[in-house]
């Protein structure tokens, strides 16, 4: 099945090839968390990360959905 991904800020490095600056189609086997895509990735677990699908957000146990679109940002510090 095939999702999107979209990862922001220093987390971009991450995409696979061939997608636009912060965006890339993903395929996964049905069944797939966002653990999964994570690893797939190649995201080190220690980076700590806010993850969205379709806009809500969740944890990284949450099983995929053909067409979700997964967001990833890292956390916002600032004052």
């Amino acid at each position: 099945m095939e999702i999107e991904i979209r990862l922001f800020a220093t987390l971009q490095e991450y995409l696979p090839k061939g997608g636009s600056r912060y965006s890339s189609k993903l395929r996964v086997e049905r069944g797939n968390t966002i653990k999964n895509v994570l690893n797939k990735l190649k995201i080190p677990k220690k980076i700590p990360k806010l993850l969205f699908v379709n806009g809500k957000q969740v944890n990284e146990d949450s099983i995929l959905q053909p067409g979700d679109v997964i967001s990833i940002f890292p956390p916002v510090g600032g004052g």
